[in-house]
């Protein structure tokens, strides 16, 4: 069984460093260049593409991945679907977040509003020890200002998944900063979890979601 993994707006599939370590057929997978206006369904089109459909597969998205692969599951019919510190539409945006829908506050990114914004959006991710904060850093470097614009908008404008995703699994942490447990609704709860925890909980989460591929409840 073949296991995907598709990183948060941002990041590179260094996110996935500490999850499911060693594990058979895992592929972890960097984000595409896309055009301006992409859509997250587009993203979506261009990662199931280097999916092998006729293998039996699982999908499993941390942030913006999270919400790619409920566009994915549409296309590739994977086993299981599993969703970490995301969400499953705009109704689990919290307030100050829909707020910005419609209004393209991407236009406002450029190198040095992201450096002097990192303070805060290390705070946002739940980046607390130095190991955590390089790799966060090191992302900086992977996309440019460009891209991560058209990152940023195509989450903003999503309107959630077309259909309803049978078996979706979703793992929120409670100290999540980004996307606040508060607005989420139906996820199992990682107590002491940031938006950061598919990282500096890897160990956790790995067991969790062997758990959904083994077919057993959730502790």
């Amino acid at each position: 069984m073949d296991i995907h993994l598709i990183p948060g707006l941002g990041a590179d599939h260094r996110i996935f460093d500490e999850l499911l370590v060693d594990v058979p057929g895992r592929q972890a997978h960097d984000w595409p260049v896309m055009a301006p206006g992409s859509s997250l369904r587009h993203f979506a089109e261009a990662l199931a593409e280097r999916i092998d459909t006729s293998r039996p597969h699982v999908l499993i998205g941390m942030s913006m991945g999270g919400m790619v692969v409920q566009e994915m599951a549409a296309i590739t019919k994977p086993m299981h679907v599993i969703i970490i510190s995301s969400w499953k539409g705009p109704q689990e945006m919290p307030p100050p977040i829909r707020l910005l829908r419609g209004k393209h506050p991407e236009r406002l990114l450029n190198k040095r509003f992201l450096q002097h914004s990192m303070p805060l959006i290390r705070w946002q991710m739940g980046v607390e020890d130095p190991e955590g904060a390089a790799l966060f850093d090191r992302f900086l470097a992977v996309h440019t200002i460009e891209q991560l614009k058209v990152q940023v908008n195509a989450c903003l404008e999503w309107e959630g998944p077309k259909f309803q995703i049978p078996d979706l699994v979703h793992l929120h942490g409670d100290r999540d900063r980004l996307m606040p447990i508060e607005t989420i609704v139906g996820a199992h709860v990682v107590r002491g979890g940031t938006h950061f925890m598919v990282y500096n909980k890897g160990a956790l989460l790995s067991g969790l979601v062997q758990c959904v591929l083994e077919g057993r409840a959730l502790g």
